[in-house]
């Protein structure tokens, strides 16, 4: 009778386990979708793009990208968040907004850790101030004296109420830097409202102004960088002019729904590590005016706690308010 029972439970033990060895040797078997929250043609699509392309490759199925902006990310991370845990259904996200979004919003957002399963950090941004060629301001140093004696009269572009470059531009407040912020849903829209004169100024990734720079319509004052950015040593960090200006890690990374079998997610999560390793695609990444920020799976839940505790210091030393 012993042995009938422990040969029962092994049994039982093998049905158990049997759908999920199953699952990670087939997967994928079909196209994969990701989701981004947020328009076509910033740098989060760029890369993902770049990205799904590589799984192509790796693993000989279709892989889609598809846009669905709205509420800093929150829209597609919702949609995500109630998808089947199968691996088909993935959201490549500004990982960062997750974490803190929920301090400077009365909305409900999404929880990184319990309505999504993280698979891997891929890449952080480098985010900076730019201005309109037109304007008056040739430095960093000249645009915070001018906000300073005129509070509230430049504006900025930002990517959303709720998005880190609205959080950068109440820290910078806080400091006199005071100008007004204008939502847009991403910063592709930003960038194109800089270019036309809607905004004074913009706060925004590096890369989506970066081809502007390069035409001589934009101008890039500081970077929100610790320090310089190797690609435009000419260019300081806010640090250099506000010592007290410290700017957390802006970062991107894929996730899948809450329930998302482990060995899909090493399975993916080995993918992502394997390609941030290839020249290709650390040349590419470095020509996005993006630096390489690999984490594999079991790494990146404590980097979600502990930058998480991080904002929310950081917001509450600022008294930043929800603003809606």
């Amino acid at each position: 009778m012993i042995r009938i029972a422990i040969l029962s439970a092994s049994a039982l033990f093998a049905v158990v386990i049997a759908p999920a060895t199953a699952t990670a040797q087939e997967y994928p078997s079909r196209p994969i979708r990701i989701v981004v929250g947020y328009s076509p043609g910033a740098g989060i699509d760029f890369t993902a793009r770049l990205f799904a392309d590589w799984m192509k490759k790796a693993f000989g199925q279709s892989v889609i990208v598809e846009n669905r902006p709205g509420a800093s990310g929150n829209i597609a991370a919702e949609y995500v968040s109630h998808a089947e845990p199968d691996g088909y259904t993935l959201i490549y996200a500004v990982g960062s907004d997750l974490e803190w979004t929920k301090f400077l919003t009365k909305q409900r957002t999404v929880e990184p850790l319990t309505e999504l399963t993280p698979i891997a950090t891929v890449i952080s941004a480098v985010n900076c101030v730019a201005v309109n060629a037109s304007r008056p301001f040739a430095t960093f140093k000249e645009l915070v004296e001018y906000t300073k004696q005129n509070p509230g009269k430049l504006t900025y572009g930002t990517a959303g109420t709720q998005s880190y470059y609205y959080l950068m531009g109440q820290a910078l407040k806080q400091q006199g830097v005071d100008m007004l912020p204008v939502p847009y849903t991403g910063n592709a829209p930003v960038a194109t409202a800089l270019l036309a004169g809607e905004t004074d100024a913009a706060l925004t990734a590096l890369g989506a102004v970066s081809p502007y720079v390069k035409s001589g319509n934009v101008r890039v004052l500081a970077v929100m960088e610790p320090k310089r950015f190797s690609r435009m040593p000419d260019i300081p960090a806010i640090s250099e002019i506000l010592p007290d200006f410290h700017a957390p890690r802006a970062w991107f990374g894929l996730f899948g729904p809450p329930g998302l079998p482990q060995p899909i997610v090493q399975k993916l999560s080995a993918e992502i590590g394997a390609a941030l390793r290839s020249p290709e695609i650390d040349e590419k990444i470095q020509n996005l005016d993006f630096n390489i920020f690999p984490t594999d799976a079991n790494d990146v839940r404590p980097l979600i706690v502990d930058s998480t505790e991080t904002f929310r210091r950081l917001i509450e030393t600022m008294n930043i308010q929800p603003a809606d």
